[in-house]
């Protein structure tokens, strides 16, 4: 008989661990290495996988969803999960970074792109290094150029228009990139050139041409 109960309490206890992930109804926290998760992957998290806004659902199905959505999720590298007692599922993710912005000329739109090119979330402003152009896919050498622009003068704006990128410089000075070419020297070009305009003459010359093996002052 003691054996007999020994079995049923095995039994019974196997089956409650069993079946616990899907008889626990969780909700969903989500945390990234900077604090709060960024609000597009929360978004889907929230639609997806269940949340305090979306009802609860099994830990079980909850689990199965986050690691279906994040996987197709390019803001997101690495994710885990834990469960927290009483009904809490922590989703930890390393998220990837913008770098840049563009802007769709059209839409008004900002689609906040990584280093790599990747289109990371759309939003309606930007302050990070900005591209205006036609469309949203990225021209990683004009955004690369702009960053450069940025860290040596924080101008933040470049248009891309005519096959040319062109960049004011704040003060009345204005300078035409090619959308092809070496960045470094070119970004040096610039550095260079407009130091001297600075220190010499500030009003003598409005503009750089930088296409040319010979840049044009004008």
């Amino acid at each position: 008989m003691k054996k007999i109960l020994i079995i049923i309490s095995s039994a019974v206890i196997l089956g409650l661990l069993f079946l616990t992930p899907f008889l626990i109804k969780v909700q969903i926290e989500c945390r990234s290495q900077d604090g709060e998760c960024p609000v597009g992957t929360n978004d889907k998290l929230s639609g997806q996988a269940g949340s305090s806004s979306a009802g609860q659902i099994s830990l079980f199905q909850a689990k199965k969803n986050i690691s279906k959505t994040l996987k197709k999720d390019p803001m997101v590298t690495e994710f885990s999960t834990q469960f927290k007692l009483p009904n809490i599922i922590l989703v930890n993710i390393i998220s990837k970074k913008p770098i840049f912005a563009i802007k769709d000329r059209t839409s008004g739109k900002y689609y906040l792109t990584s280093r790599e090119g990747i289109i990371l979330s759309t939003v309606d402003s930007s302050s990070l290094p900005t591209v205006e152009q036609d469309g949203s896919i990225p021209n990683l050498f004009a955004l690369n150029i702009v960053l450069g622009v940025y860290q040596m003068y924080h101008v933040l704006y470049g248009v891309i228009s005519n096959d040319t990128l062109v960049v004011d410089m704040g003060t009345g000075f204005r300078v035409i990139f090619p959308l092809e070419g070496d960045e470094q020297v070119l970004l040096g070009s610039l550095r260079l050139i407009y130091s001297k305009i600075q220190t010499s003459n500030p009003n003598n010359y409005k503009q750089v041409d930088l296409r040319f093996a010979n840049p044009v002052l004008i």
